[in-house]
Parts: structure tokens; C-alpha cells; sequence
């Protein structure tokens, strides 16, 4: 019969199931592709040695700079003179000179003291609802902020580029060191390290932390709204791109914070005030060791040692923390690599 001589010569459809299938395995390699090319196959970065890093001047630097300056009786010295003057560096020698020595170096396990920073390192064991929870703490004091640094995974900033921690802090002679934002994951936002402009590519609603050339922190709420300009010439001298901030303008437990209920490993930076700072790593995820803690328990200890600020950075297996060059806590399921990281130089 004619219909069924057409039907015979008509390609017979796939059930609507098996098309469906299909359409979801394809999505899900798409997906495979896009994870290896954003998080894992490494891109060409920029060699930090290619970039001009810009020590902070010392205050004895500006104020000869100052004296030898050539009075504005021209109008080419008044246009000078109508210059910004450079932004305040962090000297905080009168303030904590009892915190350094005469020059020679005094260390033990777990201290650190020489002419320019004082490191202890302390660990915690405590109770948090039941369950132990271990936790480690680096307070430190430095002479000039040109001691808090930052150091990129293999010097090269670029997406997906990592490095052991502990490789990190050896080669560049860290005291003390916790790991960054892992901004090479994901679409990083504002990252300025050791005085340099890395990158700005802010998204409304997420929070940074720039710490100033004078030693001061502050928490942007919304990064969309920073003048990016206006912060360089103020002296930013570090930005980290993460957050939660655990503190409220007025020096509280931030509400947000407080909503967070689960525990995990953490990582924290905080000030006491300028020239005196704490880093913070819990550990967490390990039955019978450490279950980790809220942000609002990591709150409360930063409130306790006296921290004014205090911003969560990466956590989880990413939370580590190095003394004199070697692992401090002991990181879920052993750490991994990273691609940035906060470190105090001698």
C-alpha cells in the first residue's frame, strides 16, 4: 500500500528518553571542558619577575626626598608641587620597639624575633558544642609593611596556576605564611600584591580586603563600587578577593556571620591595628581531631585576641599554614595546592 511503502523509506525517530540522554551527555562534557580550561590546564600567566614590583618607601626616604625638593617659583614647579604627595608608609618601629631585637635573631619552635617582625606561633586545642576542634595562631609584629607580602604559586600570575604551600614559603624565606584567596580559580576580582595592579574585574555584591602602605586594612563591601585609581594612589598595597568580613562597622559579630551554622576548615587574616596582625587556620573535616569551626566561632576568637578586622580567605582543603618554612596545622586530606599566599619576610 501506498503508507506503508512511505512509512518504510520515512528514518524512524529515537525515543523522546534516548534523545534526552544525549542532550545530557553533551552537556555534561561541555561542562568537563569548561572546568578544565577555567580550574585545572594552567594558562599563560604574567612572570612576576617581568613585572616592577614597587617596595614601600621608607619614611626616611620620603622625608629626604622632601628636603632636597626644589621650591615651586616656576610654573613647571608649581604643576609639580600640585603633584599627590606619596601615599603614608606603614613604619612601625617607635610603636612596638620592645617587639624586635638589636639585630641579632632569636628562634625557637614556635617564635620568631629578629630587627624587623616577631612571629609566635600558638596551637589551640578546645571544645566547640562536642566536638574538638584545633586551631593555630600567628601573632605578628612587623618594623615596615614592606615585611607583609604576598607570593604568587611559581611567581606568575595567571589562571590555574598552583604550588605546594610549603615549596611557597621555602623559596622565599617566609617566617609565616597562610595560604591567599585562590584567585586563579574562577573569575578573580580585585588582586593587587606587593604594591602591583594584577587585575580588577569586580563583580557587584562580592567583598575585598586591600591592606594600605601605612598598615591599614579595609573591607570593601561591594567591589563594583571601588575607584580602583583612587585606592593606588591611597597606597593599597595588598587585595584579597573572598570574604565572608567577620566584623560589623562597629567592631560586632557580623549578622551575616552569625547565620552561618556548618563548620569547616578556615582560614583567617586579621588586625589588631596597624603593624600588628593575625593569621588564623583552623582545622576541620577530621572525626576525633578537628571538626572545624563557624565563621562566627572563627569571629569570636579574632574578637578575643583583640583583632579589630578580620576577613576569611580560602578554606577547606585549601587552609594551611607555615612556620620557619614547614606545615604547621594538619590540613584536610593533606592540603592542596595553591595559587597564592600571605607571608611575613625577615
Amino acid at each position: 500500500m501506498p503508507g506503508e511503502s512511505d512509512r518504510s523509506r520515512r528514518p524512524r525517530q529515537a525515543p523522546w528518553y534516548a534523545l534526552a540522554a544525549v542532550d545530557v551527555l553533551l552537556i555534561g562534557l561541555s561542562l568537563v571542558v569548561f572546568a578544565l580550561f577555567d580550574h585545572v590546564i594552567p594558562r599563560k600567566g604574567i612572570p612576576a619577575a617581568d613585572v616592577t614590583y614597587a617596595p614601600a618607601p621608607t619614611q626616611s626616604q620620603i622625608q629626604a626626598e622632601a628636603a632636597t625638593a626644589v621650591p615651586a617659583e616656576t610654573a613647571d614647579a608649581a604643576q609639580a608641587s600640585a603633584t599627590p604627595e606619596p601615599a603614608p608608609v606603614g613604619d612601625f618601629s617607635a610603636r612596638f620597639a620592645d617587639k624586635f631585637t638589636g639585630g641579632e635573631v632569636i628562634a625557637t619552635d614556635t617564635s620568631y624575633t629578629s630587627a624587623n617582625i616577631s612571629v609566635t606561633l600558638t596551637r589551640y586545642d578546645t571544645i566547640y558544642e562536642g566536638s574538638p576542634v584545633v586551631y593555630y595562631i600567628e601573632d605578628i609584629y612587623i618594623r615596615q609593611i614592606d615585611s607583609f607580602r604576598t607570593v604568587f604559586a611559581k611567581d606568575t600570575y595567571g589562571k590555574a596556576i598552583r604550588e605546594d604551600v610549603v615549596n611557597m614559603s621555602q623559596r622565599t624565606n617566609a617566617i609565616a605564611a597562610i595560604n591567599g584567596d585562590y584567585y586563579g580559580v574562577g573569575t578573580p576580582g580585585l588582586c593587587i600584591r606587593n604594591g602591583v595592579l594584577y587585575g580588577s574585574n569586580p563583580e557587584s555584591g562580592d567583598e575585598a580586603l586591600v591592606l594600605f602602605r601605612d598598615g591599614t586594612m579595609k573591607v570593601y563591601h561591594d567591589q563594583s563600587s571601588i575607584d580602583v585609581d583612587e585606592i593606588m594612589a591611597q597606597g593599597a598595597w595588598q587585595s584579597f578577593s573572598f570574604g565572608p568580613r567577620l566584623f560589623d562597622e562597629n567592631g560586632g559579630i557580623q549578622v551575616e556571620v552569625k547565620k552561618g551554622l556548618y563548620t569547616d576548615p578556615r582560614c583567617v587574616v586579621g588586625m589588631v591595628e596597624p603593624g600588628h596582625y593575625v593569621f588564623m587556620v583552623v582545622d576541620g573535616r577530621q572525626d576525633g581531631y578537628s571538626a572545624g569551626m563557624t565563621y562566627a566561632q572563627c569571629a569570636e576568637v579574632m574578637q578575643s585576641l583583640g583583632c579589630t578586622l578580620a576577613y576569611n580567605l580560602d578554606g577547606g582543603a585549601t587552609a594551611q599554614m607555615t612556620f620557619m618554612g614547614q606545615l604547621a596545622n594538619q590540613p584536610t586530606g593533606g592540603g592542596r595546592s595553591t595559587s597564592d599566599m600571605l607571608i611575613i619576610v625577615d
